[in-house]
């Protein structure tokens, strides 16, 4: 998918739903140990540090508790009603493809799961590399999400069958549909050498996800929110029913190829 491709549902996921909660705890559970991870070699006492898209994840939150009292972290959402609080963190509502970054240069700015939904990524991620101080480090965290071949095990063939091809109908009904490009991820290296960093360092987490786990209960979103779409796309209600045991129950035999989570990092000379 190009960056000119016309979205037919704008961002895929919205905060407002009562699935919202549930699913930014999931991704929280699922991604954060791994990001902060990334970035526990930084000495960000005093410094100033920007979260762009913070959802419910703790990473803004653990910031905050590095910078101390002499630094600051702002984390920004369109709806930041689910963002952890701090006293040393500044929750703002913000806007990234249409707002200025608020504030000034940041010592460290980091984005999870946010340019791949975004057709202007590659602007957007131009735009933050400008915003560092000398010596800043910027960390963008995106999935490479994929359809193909990601059960690894199930209970029984009509089981594997049935969840590619729901996975295969979200990529396509929901993500596809709302203006992600599951390959963004791929070409993120090359993207901040463009934007002019320097050091850029990619890891790849490549989890494995079993029935009951928070990365396969964050699957149950789509068919909250987008059941329509999916039944569009040949699934029944009872299809959707069995792929709601598989992901939740944790005897239920699943085992799936999770998404791979790039995340690549760039100091500004």
């Amino acid at each position: 998918m190009t960056d000119t491709s016309v979205t037919e549902l704008g961002y895929a996921y919205d905060n407002d739903q009562p699935s919202a909660r549930r699913h930014l705890a999931c991704l929280a559970r699922a991604l954060d140990d791994f990001t902060i991870g990334r970035l526990t070699h930084l000495d960000l006492t005093g410094k100033r540090c920007l979260e762009i898209g913070a959802g419910g994840s703790d990473v803004a939150v653990w910031m905050a508790a590095q910078a101390g009292p002499a630094g600051s972290v702002t984390a920004t959402d369109l709806k930041p009603q689910h963002v952890n609080r701090h006293p040393q963190l500044t929750v703002i509502s913000h806007d990234i493809t249409t707002d200025p970054i608020p504030g000034g240069a940041f010592d460290l700015i980091h984005a999870r799961l946010v340019l791949m939904h975004l057709p202007q990524r590659e602007q957007i991620l131009a735009n933050l590399a400008a915003a560092l101080t000398p010596g800043g480090v910027l960390l963008i965290e995106d999935w490479h999400a994929t359809a193909d071949a990601v059960v690894l095990d199930a209970a029984t063939a009509d089981d594997r069958n049935l969840f590619a091809a729901y996975q295969r109908a979200v990529n396509e009904r929901v993500f596809q549909a709302s203006g992600s490009d599951p390959q963004w991820s791929l070409r993120l290296h090359q993207q901040m050498r463009l934007a002019g960093l320097h050091d850029v360092d990619t890891v790849i987490n490549a989890p494995v996800w079993h029935s009951g786990s928070p990365g396969l209960i964050l699957a149950l979103t789509a068919i909250a929110e987008h059941r329509d779409r999916l039944r569009d796309a040949g699934l029944t209600d009872a299809d959707l029913t069995r792929v709601e045991r598989l992901l939740i129950s944790p005897d239920a035999g699943l085992v799936v190829r999770g998404h791979q989570l790039y995340s690549v990092r760039g100091r500004r000379p």
